[in-house]
């Protein structure tokens, strides 16, 4: 299971409060490099950063689902390769 942003909402909660990817980073105390990465889709979130960016934009923990999905990923190996 691998949890993923929900990067329209995301993007939309930043234009809403006036983030840009420096002051959205300062408010969480991260690398802004790390706020370009998660935009970018190069970074995923996980337990760290995602209390931090609830609390960036007001929401509680029962908000986790406004803003994050779980998705099931498959592994690696899982069979689907064709054989030559």
């Amino acid at each position: 299971m691998k949890i993923l942003l929900k990067q329209d909402i995301f993007e939309k909660l930043m234009q809403d409060n006036d983030f840009d990817p420096y002051s959205l980073a300062k408010k969480m105390n991260v690398a802004p490099s790390t706020i370009y990465r998660i935009m970018n889709g190069d970074r995923g979130v996980g337990g760290e950063l995602i209390p931090k960016i609830l609390k960036a934009f007001n929401f509680s923990e029962k908000d986790f689902d406004k803003l994050f999905i779980f998705s099931d990923t498959l592994p690696y190996d899982n069979g689907s390769k064709e054989v030559i």
